[in-house]
């Protein structure tokens, strides 16, 4: 199984962690105030989340934790699981509407940033797409999106946002090929 993949141990890890997260307000409350990606390594709850991915690892993964620690922040935004991709849902249409509920140049202007860790723009674009999504995200789908962000999972988004996605081609492409839990 790969890293973050549902049914995975660091998935059932991360969604495990997310679950406590929603039962606890304090530890909420404090990651929701990070602004930056650096402020969330300061945090137990960050912490706690590499924790529970690092005991899931048979193998000794070298993990990234400024990665995760930003995904945690990230994460502590969302209260709603959801079961579509993240960029299939930025391109949904508003009710009533013909406009998706995360514009165009607003979905461009995610893609062109580079890291989570080193962009605190992009830290806080992911946030306000959030937000926008009515603080509903898949969990695992952004979490595997943002700790393995490059070009190929630029490209899945892309070709999910934009309707055009080719099943076989995105499975034989993701940023997760080689990596296992």
């Amino acid at each position: 199984m790969r890293l973050f993949e549902k049914g995975s141990p660091s998935g059932e890890a991360v969604l495990t962690w997310w679950e406590s997260l929603q039962r606890s307000p304090g530890d909420r409350a404090n990651l929701r105030r990070c602004s930056t990606p650096a402020e969330t390594v300061f945090l137990p709850a960050s912490h706690r989340l590499i924790g529970e991915i690092k005991e899931t690892s048979k193998d000794k993964i070298e993990l990234s934790y400024d990665r995760l620690c930003a995904i945690a922040g990230i994460l502590a935004h969302i209260k709603e699981n959801s079961s579509q991709t993240f960029s299939k849902q930025m391109s949904q249409k508003k009710p009533g509407s013909d406009q998706a509920l995360v514009s165009d140049i607003r979905f461009r202007r995610v893609l062109q940033s580079s890291s989570i860790v080193e962009d605190e723009l992009f830290f806080q674009k992911i946030i306000r797409v959030i937000h926008h999504l009515d603080q509903r995200a898949n969990i695992l789908d952004i979490v595997a999106s943002l700790y393995f962000w490059g070009d190929s999972v630029k490209k899945r988004w892309a070709y999910d946002y934009y309707g055009t996605s080719n099943p076989s081609e995105n499975e034989n492409n993701t940023t997760l090929q080689g990596i296992q839990s």
